[in-house]
């Protein structure tokens, strides 16, 4: 009967030196595991029959394409955060600036409305507006009539259906616009705000928030300024 210790785990370091560890901990291979296996095969070679020169150039260009890859890698996770680090500052740049984005959020400020268009790329018939206040009561409600293709200014008065001075404030704007047989027209608004915080996520780009309005992506941003 033979005795032992039985097999020795597959973490254990042997009397010959050598550490062997589970695939679950190495599953891939490095610049350096490949560097090591090179100067392994080159120790442990035939001297009577050494690797041709082709074989070895061979492994040497493998060995160069990995270094290269490694390397590009470095350069691109560099120029990425280069380019989060700039994306950081042009944010901050928007503090305190108007700017105009998609929305249909209207401000109102003691000078008057905020810059808002209605934008269409087929022709409109009949465009209808219906303004609401935060709560959603009725406003204002008008028709704009026929819009040829392109940008055209909201032309609110800031007035309500009385004819009085509205508040200053957020207030929201619906577009219904129709062409001549009475289908409906796609139009996109675009709205104003100054922006009053910058946020940073974990992921994606920093959010600009809007002064009594929501928060932008920095990549909805369609102008900066009046």
């Amino acid at each position: 009967m033979i005795s032992g210790t039985g097999a020795s785990s597959p973490q254990q370091t042997q009397d010959n030196g050598i550490k062997f560890v589970s695939p679950e901990k190495h599953a891939s291979l490095t610049k350096d595991d490949f560097m090591k296996l090179f100067v392994t095969q080159l120790q442990y070679q035939d001297p009577m029959n050494p690797m041709n020169s082709a074989d070895m150039s061979s492994q040497i260009a493998q060995f160069n394409m990995v270094d290269l890859m490694y390397k590009n890698n470095d350069a691109m996770k560099q120029l990425v955060e280069s380019d989060q680090s700039r994306t950081r500052l042009e944010a901050v740049s928007y503090l305190g600036h108007e700017v105009r984005y998609k929305g249909n959020e209207l401000q109102v400020t003691k000078d008057g409305p905020l810059p808002f268009d209605i934008k269409n790329t087929d022709p409109v018939a009949s465009c209808v507006v219906t303004i609401k206040d935060a709560n959603g009561a009725l406003v204002k409600r008008w028709n704009m009539g026929a819009l040829s293709p392109g940008k055209h200014d909201l032309g609110w008065d800031c007035t309500n259906m009385s004819g009085d001075a509205v508040k200053p404030g957020s207030y929201k704007v619906d577009i219904k616009a129709l062409d001549k047989k009475g289908e409906k027209v796609s139009v996109t608004t675009w709205t104003s705000g100054k922006i009053s915080r910058v946020e940073y996520p974990d992921k994606g780009l920093p959010l600009l928030s809007i002064k009594d309005g929501p928060e932008v992506a920095l990549n909805k941003i369609r102008m900066v300024g009046p």
